[in-house]
């Protein structure tokens, strides 16, 4: 177990250096062939634990691994200081280098996107059925979205107006609003539906009862149990029940829990064949419902169904994802976007978490990861490489810089709001992580008791990209959060 934590600390390390190492590997390349002085070029913040100097410039690893920057006295705000390594005061950059060595760093980060997105596309990324479709798998009967009218096996086709192809844009579309209107494509036709969200345990709006079609694989069968007499193994996929497909766990736990003594008949898919087992589920008492002693895996993808998404698609979702969190910034929505943004702790949580699900898992993510970055920084805001650009462009149009003192101010203020946002954000998320072990804790304890309280229903996951965190909203006695998928099985039917 060890050496797992410490291979996947070391993943997520790598990855998350790859990301800061390209943009400022993009900003020190244009700065070179520019002919622009480099003072420095350090990956992290802080004192230094490696460093040395080459042709007058310092390399250096910091001890804060949570950025890095390159020191140009070029392009500095205030022309009468330099970088905290420079030695020498040279003339200031004219303002088309500028813009081209602030936009280099972006560019950066968009070339290992792009190269990542091939790398996904050739080998093909694993994939959950939530990924695929915005199927609803499971609408809970107690729920205000089944009152309204949601079902397990409804289409989603949009949220609010926005169009939806899986699971994760409709929980982006939903976190945004107090109401979210549904357009769904149901058995008996197209129908509309309205449902009020509400607010989680982590602080995310979300419509509860809701959950992604998931995939029922067995992680552990109980000896002596009904599953273990009729012959199912660990790997098995539950694929229906009684001929009626299941769409989830939870799906699956009430089809289980409406059959108490009665003959079964489960259609599995064990490898490469299909199989049909019959058994007969048991009541459980202390459950107060039928179960068949069978535990499933929450992180269960479709090792079978790597899809293939064109590296152009791969970018152009991605950017679609974090400009769809801009536009809410700027309309009615903001302050709950605002309430769902992450900052450095919750950005590398997620691509530990993805770390977990495979190194092709991981990769898709990163390139998701680059987009972000590429696009965040190019936003026309001091401190930003768009803030750069902004003032070389008005030097470019006034032939002359804004005076220096001015400018310097400028740049002091928003850099100081910069790290009161960057200090806030990352005490939120070490709260809602702390949140989210809690929950998880809870959630893993009664796998250990012999006769576990009945599952809960979990809430849906808030939506992904740097801005919200692949986790639950909050555990139930025996439910296991879907996101971060601790080693033990979960207990279910």
């Amino acid at each position: 177990m060890n050496f797992h934590f410490f291979s996947v600390t070391a993943t997520v390390l790598i990855l998350f250096g790859a990301t800061i190492f390209v943009h400022e590997l993009g900003h020190y390349l244009a700065a070179r062939l520019l002919g622009l002085v480099v003072d420095t070029f350090s990956l992290g913040f802080g004192p230094a634990v490696w460093k040395f100097k080459r042709r007058g410039t310092v390399y250096k690893i910091g001890l804060l691994p949570l950025g890095g920057y390159v020191a140009l006295p070029q392009m500095d705000p205030a022309p009468d200081r330099a970088g905290p390594d420079a030695v020498r005061q040279p003339p200031p950059a004219p303002p088309w280098k500028k813009i081209v060595v602030s936009a280099a760093g972006a560019a950066g980060n968009l070339a290992l996107a792009a190269g990542i997105a091939w790398i996904v596309f050739w080998a093909g990324k694993p994939s959950t059925p939530g990924e695929r479709s915005a199927v609803i798998g499971y609408a809970e009967p107690a729920s205000a979205a089944y009152a309204a009218g949601l079902r397990t096996g409804d289409e989603i086709l949009s949220v609010g107006g926005a169009p939806v192809s899986n699971w994760q844009e409709v929980l982006q579309e939903s976190a945004r609003r107090t109401t979210a209107a549904f357009t769904l494509r149901t058995p008996t036709g197209i129908r509309s539906i309205r449902v009020p969200t509400e607010e989680t345990a982590l602080g995310f709006r979300a419509v509860p009862g809701l959950s992604a079609v998931s995939l029922c694989r067995v992680m552990g069968v109980e000896p002596g149990s009904a599953a273990d007499q009729a012959g199912l193994r660990p790997g098995d996929l539950v694929r229906a029940v009684d001929f009626i497909p299941v769409l989830s766990i939870e799906h699956l736990i009430d089809l289980i829990a409406a059959r108490p003594e009665t003959e079964t008949r489960l259609t599995l898919q064990r490898g490469d064949r299909t199989l049909e087992l019959a058994l007969i589920p048991r009541l459980d008492a202390a459950l107060g419902r039928a179960r068949i002693g069978i535990r499933f895996d929450p992180t269960a993808v479709d090792y079978d169904r790597l899809v293939h998404i064109p590296p152009h698609l791969q970018l152009r979702q991605h950017a679609g994802m974090i400009l769809r969190v801009l536009r809410s910034l700027l309309s009615r929505d903001a302050r709950r976007t605002a309430e769902g943004l992450g900052g450095p702790p919750m950005i590398l949580y997620m691509i530990q978490d993805t770390v977990r699900k495979g190194l092709r898992t991981a990769l898709w993510f990163l390139c998701f990861l680059n987009v972000n970055l590429a696009i965040l920084n190019l936003l026309p805001i001091p401190v930003l490489d768009g803030g750069h650009i902004l003032f070389s462009l008005v030097e470019l149009a006034a032939g002359r810089p804004l005076p220096a003192r001015l400018n310097a101010r400028i740049h002091q203020v928003f850099f100081a709001l910069f790290m009161a946002a960057i200090l806030w954000l990352s005490a939120r998320d070490l709260i809602r992580l702390n949140t989210l072990r809690q929950l998880v804790r809870a959630a893993a304890e009664p796998a250990t008791n012999s006769a576990p309280p009945a599952a809960g229903r979990p809430e849906p996951e808030p939506p992904p990209g740097g801005e919200e965190p692949a986790a639950p909203h909050k555990a139930e006695a025996g439910e296991e959060p879907e996101a971060d998928r601790p080693a033990e099985p979960s207990e279910h039917p």
